[in-house]
C-alpha cells in the first residue's frame, strides 16, 4: 500500500472533515476572486441613456483646490474612477496620459476620481511615479453611488453639455477611448 493512502487512515474524521473543508473554502474564495477580477479587467462598453447628465460634484484635488464638473461645461470629459490598488486601473494609466497629452489642447479634459482612502500623500507619490499629469481629484463615499460605479476601473465620456455618451466598465483602452472622443471634440 502506498504511503500516502496510510496517512489518511491515521487521520481522524474530524481532521479529514476539516482538510476538505478548508480546500471547499479555499476553491470557492478562488473562483469569487476570479469572477471579481475577471469582471473589472472586461472592456464592457456600454452606451449611456440618451437622458442620463452626469451628476454635478464638487470634489477637491491633491492640493486641495476645490473642483466642479460644471466648471467644464464646454469641453468633452473623460471622468476616469480609479484607486491605486487596483490592478487594471494601473494597467490604464499609460492608455489616459496619451489620451491626455495628444487632446488636453484640443477641448478634451481629462478628470480621474480616486477612490482611495486614508492617506492622500501615498496618491500624490503614486502619481509623481506612474508619470500623471491629468487632474486626480479625490472621491467622497457618495461618488461611486451617484454614478453607478459598481466595479473599478469605470471610465465615462461626456460630451460638452455633460450628458454621459459612453460607459466603460473594466479596462478601457486608447483605442476606444479616442474612436469616442475625437467624434465629440
Amino acid at each position: 500500500m502506498p504511503a500516502s493512502a496510510g496517512y489518511f487512515f491515521i487521520l481522524s474524521g474530524g481532521t479529514l472533515f476539516s482538510i476538505y473543508f478548508t480546500m471547499a473554502k479555499l476553491f470557492f474564495i478562488a473562483v469569487f476572486t476570479a469572477i471579481a477580477l475577471l469582471s473589472a479587467c472586461s472592456d464592457m462598453q456600454t452606451p449611456a441613456d440618451s437622458a442620463t447628465f452626469a451628476a454635478e460634484f464638487s470634489l477637491q484635488d491633491l492640493n486641495g483646490n476645490t473642483v466642479k464638473l460644471s466648471d467644464y461645461r464646454g469641453r468633452v470629459v473623460l471622468l476616469e474612477f480609479w484607486a491605486t490598488w487596483c490592478p487594471p486601473c494601473r494597467a490604464a494609466i499609460p492608455d489616459i496620459e496619451k489620451i491626455h497629452q495628444k487632446y488636453k489642447d484640443k477641448g478634451l479634459v481629462v478628470l480621474a476620481i480616486s477612490l482611495d482612502k486614508g492617506d492622500w500623500s501615498f496618491v500624490k507619490s503614486f502619481l509623481v511615479s506612474y508619470g500623471i499629469t491629468y487632474a486626480v481629484l479625490k472621491g467622497t463615499d457618495d461618488i461611486p453611488e451617484r454614478y453607478k460605479v459598481r466595479s473599478i476601473p469605470t471610465t465615462m465620456i461626456l460630451d460638452k453639455t455633460g450628458k454621459i455618451i459612453k460607459r466603460y466598465v473594466g479596462f478601457g483602452t486608447e483605442e476606444n477611448f479616442e474612436k469616442d472622443i475625437k467624434v465629440l471634440l
